[in-house]
C-alpha cells in the first residue's frame, strides 16, 4: 500500500476516519485504488477529490497505464465515487468475497490515461 497524494482539505481530518492509497504493481504498470471514509465524512465529496488526486497522479506522476478499484454491490456510494472520477464498470465478480458471514458480489471499475479528462 503506497499513499501517493494527500489532498489538502483531507489533511485536517482526522486521519483514522478517511484513508485512501494504491497497490502498485510496477511491473504490469498498474494500480488499485482504495478508500475509506468514515461515516461522519460521508456525502461531503472527500473520496471524489481523493480518489481524483491519486489516480492523476498514478498516470502523470508515475506513468501508468491503468488503474481499477472495486466495491460491494451493496455499496453503490463507493461506485458513484468511480463514476465520478472517470471510471468505467468492468464487471461483477459474482460471490468473489465473504463479509460478516455473507457472500458478497464485487463490481470492478478500471480508468486509462485516455479516460481521464481535464
Amino acid at each position: 500500500m503506497v499513499t501517493l497524494v494527500q489532498s489538502r482539505r483531507l489533511a485536517a481530518r482526522d486521519a483514522e476516519s478517511i484513508r485512501r492509497h494504491l497497490r502498485i504493481e510496477l511491473e504490469h504498470r498498474r494500480a488499485e485504488l482504495g478508500y475509506w471514509i468514515g461515516r461522519p465524512w460521508w456525502g461531503n465529496g472527500f473520496a471524489t477529490e481523493a480518489a481524483r488526486a491519486v489516480v492523476g497522479q498514478a498516470f502523470a506522476g508515475l506513468g501508468l497505464a491503468r488503474v481499477f478499484a472495486h466495491h460491494f454491490v451493496s455499496n453503490p456510494a463507493s461506485g458513484r465515487v468511480m463514476q465520478k472520477i472517470g471510471m468505467r464498470q468492468e464487471g461483477v465478480l459474482r460471490r468473489h468475497v465473504i463479509k460478516w458471514g455473507r457472500c458478497e458480489d464485487l463490481v470492478v471499475y478500471g480508468i486509462l490515461p485516455d479516460d481521464v479528462t481535464p
